[in-house]
């Protein structure tokens, strides 16, 4: 435990006489808050300059690999419930905090917390694309933040237009407290959605046809089908064991592989006439961010930059303590 007071780091002779243990824990902190800043400085201005510069693709015509989408998030088959609230959504997240209080200090501890991992839909004026959540930075405009005195929450549910007071709790899930004691244990839920409807701003690897069917080899395709009929090898006999012998001799394998090579053609034909399927996804490169935001792209960059000058200043200042605890230690 560090036994140095803060307003020592300000005083050259103090530095000097401080405790060895003490001056490495100091300037340690500081270092890694410099490392730490500038990583996160430069990665957060990387984020905005690639927002800015990246040009916008349609679906339709977008290249396969990296690209920027931007578009209306679509229902496609069922809706999913969001676990809170069961509000019907395409996607969700939250989480659930227990407050704790330990001596004169409290905070608030996560308990609980998950998200959606299935896929949703984007659409623009040129077509439909699927959206892999997986691995995303996810932002939403609908979100939920309420208290109340059990896990999992129960009473009334503040509306999603309402939510934006810091103070907001259902009455019915709000903890009794007097003289800011609750009875029993608080928690804290907080919760976002995507709803049909929404806009989204998304950058991710985009690729066509991502199932590979369509630009499967006409001998894998047949090699497909060949596995799809072993895994029924009874149904296979009483098709195409012609003598009745329980067995499939050479002869017999070759009307087998015909037959598949027909059902081959017909396949490839049927997905040649269905419109082509686009997906979004997480980057294979771990350098690219993948992000999905219901913020307006010109908002989202100006919030990256934002928080990239304040983790710059957080750099300088780390960075001249650190200066200084070494230069007045050794200097």
């Amino acid at each position: 435990m560090l036994s140095t007071d803060i307003a020592t780091l300000f005083c050259s002779e103090c530095i000097q006489g401080m405790a060895t243990w003490d001056f490495i824990i100091w300037i340690g902190i500081a270092i890694f808050g410099t490392l730490f800043s500038l990583r996160k400085c430069h990665r957060l201005f990387k984020r905005s300059r690639l927002i800015e510069d990246m040009p916008t693709s349609r679906i339709r015509s977008a290249s396969q690999g990296y690209s920027e989408l931007i578009g209306l998030a679509e229902l496609q088959g069922n809706p999913r419930l969001a676990p809170l609230t069961n509000t019907l959504c395409l996607w969700w997240r939250y989480s659930i905090e227990r407050y704790q209080r330990s001596g004169k200090s409290s905070h608030w501890v996560t308990v609980e917390k998950r998200s959606s991992e299935h896929p949703f839909h984007l659409k623009d004026s040129t077509g439909l694309c699927q959206i892999d959540p997986v691995g995303a930075e996810i932002s939403c405009r609908h979100q939920r933040v309420w208290h109340g005195s059990s896990r999992r929450p129960t009473g009334n549910i503040p509306d999603l237009k309402n939510t934006s007071g810091k103070n907001m709790m259902s009455m019915a899930s709000a903890p009794i407290s007097i003289g800011g004691l609750a009875f029993g244990r608080r928690y804290r839920y907080t919760e976002h959605i995507i709803l049909e409807g929404d806009p989204l701003y998304t950058l991710g690897h985009f690729e066509s046809d991502a199932t590979g069917i369509r630009t499967l080899h006409p001998k894998q395709l047949i090699g497909n089908i060949l596995s799809e009929w072993k895994q029924d090898f009874p149904t296979l006999l009483e098709q195409f064991d012609r003598d009745g012998n329980g067995e499939l001799d050479l002869e017999e394998w070759k009307l087998v592989r015909q037959a598949a090579s027909e059902e081959a053609n017909t396949r490839q034909l049927s997905q040649a006439s269905e419109p082509v399927e686009h997906q979004l996804s997480k980057p294979p490169h771990e350098g690219l961010p993948f992000i999905i935001s219901s913020t307006e792209q010109t908002q989202l960059s100006s919030r990256f930059r934002r928080h990239a000058f304040f983790y710059a200043i957080g750099f300088l200042l780390a960075g001249s303590l650190s200066c200084w605890l070494i230069t007045s230690r050794f200097f």
